[in-house]
């Protein structure tokens, strides 16, 4: 267990200073090419503002998947799509195939809002979950 924590510590050490390490190359390189130039518009934000807005986006849409995540088997079994339609006996076996696609596609809407909301701290981690059919919660835009 000991050592999975301290290779935990030093991967995460690794990320922030591989990603503090690139980000006083980036300045170098804007402050040298701002010097050059006419003075800059907007400045880019730094490591801990992306960072911070990495979390709050990550955290927000694995809220937003573990939230929703029920209303996928019963929208898909109200409303099947084209191909579950199309199927023999269509008009029953429609409803029945869409309320089992959309569990397994809630259940998969879950472990990803779970792994994100766990792993949002980690920059180093993209974010998992799918595109929300739903958004519930409002001021975040999906990042995939």
């Amino acid at each position: 267990m000991r050592s999975w924590t301290i290779a935990l510590a030093f991967s995460l050490w690794f990320g922030f200073a591989n990603a503090a390490l690139a980000q006083d190359e980036e300045e170098a390189v804007a402050s040298a090419s701002a010097a050059e130039a006419e003075p800059a518009e907007d400045a880019e934000p730094g490591f801990f503002a992306r960072y911070g807005d990495h979390v709050r986006t990550t955290f927000l849409a694995g809220v937003n998947g573990i939230i929703t995540w029920p209303a996928d088997p019963v929208m898909l079994a109200v409303r099947p799509t084209d191909e579950m339609r199309d199927m023999p006996g269509g008009v029953v076996t429609g409803h029945v195939v869409g309320f089992f696609a959309g569990t397994l596609q809630g259940v998969y809407r879950l472990v990803n809002g779970t792994l994100d909301v766990a792993l949002c701290p980690l920059s180093f981690f993209p974010m998992f979950s799918p595109e929300p059919r739903y958004q519930l919660i409002p001021g975040w835009e999906h990042a995939g």
